[in-house]
């Protein structure tokens, strides 16, 4: 794929929708709920045969970094975006746009939550490939 493409997972969430097994300290992109990886990780592992690991880039809350750190110790630090404040899918997009920018002027970005679940991981991709 494009060298310029890149993957911006949102990885930001307070832990609510999932209640009682998400909480503010573990929101679900956390949670081991379909054979034992975390949501992050499947994600960051669907996307890997088309984006590498240093063109995906993680957004998520300042206490969330230490446990992306932890949960992906491939992710090259400065690929790891720092929200401010929480201000749902719209503002993080947008920091993560002004990041691409200054990072790559012909980035395409690829948006991605992290905490989906997709069976069809073949589909998937080849619907990515095609919409890039």
């Amino acid at each position: 794929m494009n060298h310029h493409v890149y993957a911006v997972i949102m990885a930001g969430g307070l832990g609510e929708r999932f209640w009682p097994l998400s909480t503010p300290d573990s929101p679900k992109q956390f949670l081991r709920l379909l054979g034992g990886k975390t949501l992050l990780r499947r994600t960051v592992e669907r996307i890997e045969p088309l984006i590498p690991i240093d063109r995906q880039i993680v957004v998520a809350g300042e206490a969330h970094l230490a446990r992306i750190h932890e949960e992906l110790p491939e992710l090259p630090p400065a690929n790891l975006v720092c929200e401010p404040v929480g201000r749902n899918t719209a503002a993080c997009i947008g920091l993560a746009s002004l990041f691409l920018e200054r990072r790559d002027p012909d980035a395409i970005a690829v948006v991605l939550p992290a905490d989906h679940q997709i069976e069809e991981t073949a589909a998937f991709r080849a619907s990515l490939e095609r919409a890039v």
